[in-house]
């Protein structure tokens, strides 16, 4: 696998077909493959965030979820002129059709109860076959050692094969890289929003707006609240490319 490193932070340079063969390879004894799908906010955050930044690099696989990180790339490295997109939502889909039919296991982990029972209908609708080993919704709220430590029981009884945690960044990214020691065997994807697409609860921007890179401009129209968020890490991640190309010069 390709990879090429972005103001700190170690991507997979992909396409999708390639990253889901790498998500779906053979695991070996005892590995916990994990996956992060990290857009302009994650990679903004990971760059003013030592922390952060070393629980990104700290995947097994960590994705370009969003255009303007792909073009970042591209720029950086022309050889590298036909990596995707690799978002969450878009992987959680080839990859549950990949394996509807091979008798893999899938945990959904994360969202509401409400949202798991919708994707449960979703995903017989959709991927008939596909086996649903366990769903958990954990409370809006941070656990204590104990309820974590039985969500973590009840993933490993399951015995999934693949493990999708959908907390909202960072805090999927730190809970999988703090549990992937104790989750052998497993593929383990911190997805986001994915599952809620996959529903149809919350509703993607347009094709070509996904294509153009304008996903963003989408999710704040539709979640006003999102806007400083977007604004603050966008204006970051134009600021350091700006002052890279600069010093590149």
């Amino acid at each position: 696998m390709r990879t090429i490193t972005l103001f700190g932070v170690r991507y997979c340079a992909a396409t999708q077909r390639e990253l889901v063969q790498a998500i779906t390879a053979p695991l070996q004894p005892g590995e916990c493959r994990t996956a992060a799908f990290a857009p302009v906010t994650s990679l903004s955050q990971a760059a003013r965030d030592d922390s952060y930044r070393a629980v990104l690099n700290s995947m097994s696989l960590c994705a370009m979820d969003g255009m303007p990180v792909v073009k970042r790339a591209r720029k950086k490295d022309p050889a590298l002129s036909d990596i995707e997109r690799c978002s969450g939502p878009d992987l959680l889909r080839l990859t549950l059709d990949a394996t509807k039919t091979t008798g893999a296991r899938h945990y959904f982990y994360g969202t509401s109860e409400e949202n798991l029972a919708a994707l449960r209908r979703a995903v017989e609708e959709q991927y008939p076959g596909l086996c649903v080993a366990g769903t958990c919704a954990p409370p809006f709220r941070p656990l204590s050692e104990a309820e974590e430590a039985e969500n973590i029981r009840r993933i490993r009884q399951a015995q999934p094969d693949y493990l999708w945690v959908a907390l909202g960044a960072p805090r999927q990214d730190y809970w999988v890289a703090r549990h992937a020691a104790e989750l052998a065997g497993m593929r383990v994807l911190a997805v986001g929003a994915a599952l809620n697409f996959l529903t149809g609860k919350v509703q993607r921007a347009p094709v070509w707006m996904r294509k153009a890179g304008l996903e963003w401009a989408y999710r704040i129209w539709k979640e006003p609240k999102q806007f400083w968020r977007y604004a603050k890490n966008g204006a970051y991640f134009l600021y350091r490319s700006a002052k890279e190309d600069l010093l590149h010069r």
